[in-house]
């Protein structure tokens, strides 16, 4: 054995002890300095951002078609948009995030209008206007305070309740973006619907959609806060990821035609659902159609 080898020896003796003197033992306590939720610290999904769109011009949007879309919250796979009904720390409800980041001004909520639906058109509301105005008026029957035998009706106003949501309308252009030669899809609005009852009798009369919110613009909300994973709890998406993933069920209730009128406006019943699914079909078939020689 040369001096050479007793260097190296004696210096991967030294690393050793170094690295047992100063590591951490698999059976070292692990202190914390306040109570947390999780077994283990988690920072990086406040980090988190947008995932940027790949850049679009105009020269290079070879075919677009406009549709809209409905994703009902009763579906098993939409249920991760509705739940959880109380807020638990940073994990809640969608339409929980959209309306606290209403409230607190942060993003802009425009006024639904029948007649059109582009945000150049719409009128932004502000948080008092859009709380006033999602206000539920009630007529309460109580005990008349002057007369036992007899009853007054009071008025009785109840905020929104994001809960009461459990539709969301979608509205979106799917794209052929020549340069890339591929399909890309993007999300322009969302706009959340409810069930409209008769506040006496408590009859169902439709839905009631709400207020349209610009997409683009709610995404860094979206992208701060995680939905539920089934898989893997500690691999969650963000609200962001979910919908830039596609990981949702819903189902085409227009696309932009020349009478500019929704598909339940000339087919009901199985006849709409196989209209939404020939809509969803000729997109694809018209990709796929690029490609046949």
């Amino acid at each position: 054995m040369n001096i050479n080898h007793l260097k190296f020896g004696f210096l991967f003796l030294f690393m050793l002890s170094f690295a047992l003197a100063f590591g951490q033992p698999a059976n070292q306590v692990q202190l914390v300095s306040e109570p947390k939720d999780k077994a283990y610290g988690r920072s990086h999904i406040d980090d988190l951002k947008p995932i940027p769109y790949p850049y679009l011009r105009e020269s290079d949007v070879f075919w677009e078609k406009r549709v809209w879309r409905m994703i009902d919250f009763k579906e098993k796979m939409n249920q991760p948009l509705y739940f959880p009904e109380r807020p638990q720390g940073r994990w809640r409800s969608l339409m929980q995030v959209l309306w606290d980041a209403i409230l607190a001004g942060e993003i802009t909520a425009y006024a639904y209008e029948t007649s059109t639906d582009n945000f150049e058109e719409l009128i932004p509301m502000t948080a008092n206007q859009i709380e006033m105005e999602l206000s539920d008026t009630t007529m309460l029957e109580t005990a008349d305070p002057n007369n036992p035998n007899a009853t007054i009706s009071k008025k009785v106003i109840s905020g929104f309740n994001p809960q009461d949501v459990y539709r969301l309308r979608v509205k979106e252009d799917w794209i052929f973006d020549k340069q890339r030669s591929e399909m890309q899809v993007r999300i322009i609005g969302i706009c959340p619907v409810k069930e409209d009852l008769d506040p006496v009798t408590g009859e169902f009369r439709g839905f009631k959609p709400l207020f349209w919110l610009y997409f683009p613009e709610i995404r860094p909300i979206l992208a701060r806060y995680e939905s539920y994973n089934r898989q893997n709890s500690a691999n969650r998406l963000t609200y962001d990821q979910l919908f830039l993933m596609r990981k949702f069920s819903s189902t085409i209730i227009k696309e932009d035609n020349v009478y500019d009128r929704y598909v339940g406006d000339y087919a009901l019943g199985v006849d709409a659902l196989l209209e939404a699914d020939r809509i969803k079909n000729s997109i694809r078939d018209f990709e796929s159609e690029l490609w046949v020689y």
